[in-house]
């Protein structure tokens, strides 16, 4: 009996044996594994982190060399200027604009008395079949010229009427269908003014005809 109480003894699995012996036991393997992960984490090396390398040296900037004008480079600055100043002088004494842009300054707007006179300069012609003068529109797309290109010179084409001709070519040349003019007329209106505004029906006079050729 007592030899058959030892082999029950000594075969008896250690799960039975309680949670004490297990508490025990997975204690003992807990501290195993810190122990090994300890040693582990010891033994590892530390990972280095990347340095910079040198920052590159920025050259300075050079600083722009700057050169003088030449005797040369100076003495026809000045005489294109004054060449340039010659010709806008004698625009003003002519009082033309064939040396446009340096050409006459009276083209600009300049102050008028409230109670003077405006005048205007108008462009007309007489066509074959009509009984008076029609008036034209004094425009590039009618004559060919502006008014303000004629005013600017208007002396020179009343001394010289025949400067007509090239008005009455162009307005056969933009109006095709239209009937050929027999003469153009220079003509002039004047309106009276009264604290500017104004005053009465336009006066109107013949500068200078011209028969088409």
């Amino acid at each position: 009996m007592e030899k058959h109480k030892r082999r029950l003894l000594t075969s008896q699995d250690p799960a039975a044996e309680g949670p004490d012996h297990a508490g025990s036991s997975g204690t003992a393997a807990s501290g195993e594994s810190t122990s090994a992960e300890s040693s582990i984490g010891t033994t590892a090396e530390p990972t280095a982190e990347p340095t910079a390398g040198p920052k590159p040296r920025t050259r300075p900037k050079s600083r722009t060399r700057v050169r003088p004008l030449s005797k040369v480079g100076i003495g026809w600055r000045l005489a294109i200027t004054a060449l340039a100043f010659v010709i806008l002088t004698c625009g003003q004494f002519l009082n033309t604009n064939d040396f446009f842009p340096l050409g006459s300054l009276t083209q600009y707007a300049t102050a008028k008395d409230l109670n003077g006179t405006v005048g205007s300069t108008c462009i007309a012609a007489q066509f074959p079949g009509e009984d008076e003068p029609r008036r034209l529109g004094f425009n590039a797309a009618t004559v060919g010229i502006e008014r303000g290109d004629v005013e600017s010179q208007l002396d020179r084409v009343i001394a010289h009427p025949e400067l007509m001709q090239s008005m009455a070519d162009s307005y056969v040349r933009l109006h095709p269908n239209e009937p050929k003019p027999e003469t153009m007329i220079l003509c002039r209106t004047t309106t009276q003014l009264k604290n500017g505004i104004s005053v009465g029906e336009p006066e109107e006079s013949t500068l200078a005809t011209w028969e088409v050729r």
